[in-house]
């Protein structure tokens, strides 16, 4: 599954929305072309017909389910990858990167779903199919073990996490990439952080943000300005986002504020309340109803400064109570400085879920009662800057 989805999926996401920031004469119409989910899922039906190769399978395959997922058909984007895993899972050796792409397609869906197991299991086999037909380690074996690694501490599994980080940084040293080795080492000491914020992990850090190693002062100071901030040592934190982002073009996420999710229980007379402390994985008391179908798509801009202006809600699907805690925290992020002066539009997803399982002395299946936020980004690299929001 390409990283950034396909255009004509998205394109009528970020291009109306971007129009209308860029200040369309009221009247005028937008006009936004893209392509029908009858089309994809005509491209595929064709495919299977010709009995197409395995690559071939697997590209409108992924094509279909990016569609779906933006649309959000979670179901039957799933439906369609795991379709294409039966046929194809065996085809890793002389298909790796394709066999690969599935499984991170599908691993992304099954955890927008609360399929938690399957997430995981799918993570694992993007590497195993890429070691499958590669016998090398590459930049595709790297970010596929740096997938796992994440994947690990969003379920909580902070030593597997940290010693699959370790692993990485003594392969990429060997493969002569200090650049993966260092990003492997400073997320291997912020598992060490999180699993011990008085641990040796912060002054490693610390030690690190002052480094001549480029590679590491970089990846460290930002990770200082979340300690910082979460420490509420705002003029360190702030000293040190005056400094980061200079010259680069990508906005870094420098300060993600925490919140709460306030949510009504039916079943008490007070109200649940869980603190959710980070982007990816916050959570919330469950809110009885349906846990599928509900998630929203919200676009921002990103001033040079780094603030956040003119966030909406651009479209969704089911409930939105959980959301407004979540809208609070995003308009006080902090993003790196652009290297110019213009601001920068980001379209992102969030869907309200849970995952399963077994739950009074059953073995069937059901939602946990923790519930989360997942989040995947929808923002196409051409995404138009122009004249944005200043408050």
């Amino acid at each position: 599954m390409r990283l950034i989805l396909c255009a004509a999926a998205l394109a009528a996401v970020p291009a109306v929305v971007a129009a209308a920031q860029r200040g369309v004469p009221e009247g005028q119409n937008v006009v936004v072309t893209g392509t029908r989910l009858q089309d994809y899922r005509d491209r595929l039906a064709a495919c299977l017909a010709r009995n197409c190769p395995p690559d071939e399978d697997i590209d409108a395959t992924t094509a279909l389910a990016e569609a779906l997922f933006v649309a959000g058909e979670y179901r039957e984007a799933r439906a369609a990858l795991r379709r294409s895993i039966g046929r194809n899972h065996d085809e890793a050796a002389r298909y790796p990167e394709p066999v690969s792409d599935l499984y991170r397609a599908n691993a992304r869906v099954a955890r927008h779903l609360g399929m938690d197991r399957d997430a995981q299991l799918s993570t694992r086999r993007i590497l195993r199919s890429l070691q499958a037909g590669l016998s090398v380690e590459d930049h595709r074996h790297f970010t596929a073990r740096l997938e796992m690694a994440q994947s690990m501490l969003a379920f909580g599994q902070y030593g597997p996490a940290r010693r699959q980080l370790e692993e990485l940084a003594e392969q990429a040293r060997r493969a002569g990439r200090p650049d993966i080795a260092a990003t492997a080492e400073l997320r291997a000491l912020w598992v060490g952080y999180v699993e011990d914020p008085r641990g040796g992990a912060q002054r490693r850090l610390a030690a690190l943000a002052q480094s001549s190693d480029t590679y590491r002062s970089i990846g460290a100071r930002m990770l200082m300005v979340r300690i910082y901030n979460e420490r509420g040592e705002r003029a360190r934190a702030n000293a040190l986002m005056a400094e980061l982002g200079r010259g680069s073009r990508r906005r870094q996420l420098l300060y993600n504020p925490p919140f709460e999710l306030l949510v009504r229980n039916p079943l008490s007379n007070a109200d649940d309340v869980q603190q959710g402390g980070s982007l990816h994985d916050s959570t919330l008391a469950r809110r009885p109803g349906n846990m599928e179908d509900e998630w929203i798509d919200l676009g921002f801009w990103i001033q040079p400064d780094g603030s956040v202006t003119g966030l909406e809600v651009i479209r969704g699907d089911g409930a939105r109570d959980w959301a407004e805690p979540l809208l609070e925290s995003i308009r006080g992020r902090r993003y790196s400085r652009a290297a110019g002066n213009e601001p920068s539009y980001r379209v992102e997803r969030y869907s309200y879920t849970s995952g399963y399982e077994t739950r009074g002395g059953t073995h069937i299946m059901q939602r946990s009662p923790r519930a989360r936020i997942e989040y995947f980004d929808l923002t196409e690299d051409s995404a138009p800057a122009g004249n944005a929001p200043t408050g």
